[in-house]
């Protein structure tokens, strides 16, 4: 493990990881979810990190559902995710 790992994982605390972890996935155009399929995966990478630093796999919440859609208005993406 690096330093910079050792010190992240250090930070996260009992109380952190009693909480849900949300990893919010998005590429803004369908353009995008296509073009930059490497970022996407990234992204969902990050799952991966959460349950290295200690949550487990049940308690990360994985938004994804607005992936494609334009982030014009907050409205329309709090009608497209539920919270």
């Amino acid at each position: 493990m690096s330093a910079v790992a050792a010190t992240v994982a250090s930070k996260v605390t009992a109380s952190h990881l009693a909480r849900a972890a949300y990893l919010y996935v998005r590429q803004s155009t369908l353009r995008q979810v296509v073009s930059n399929s490497e970022s996407t995966q990234r992204q969902y990478a990050l799952r991966q990190r959460a349950v290295a630093l200690g949550w487990p796999a049940e308690q990360i919440v994985v938004i994804d559902q607005d992936q494609g859609h334009s982030g014009a208005s907050a409205a329309e993406c709090s009608k497209r995710v539920e919270w």
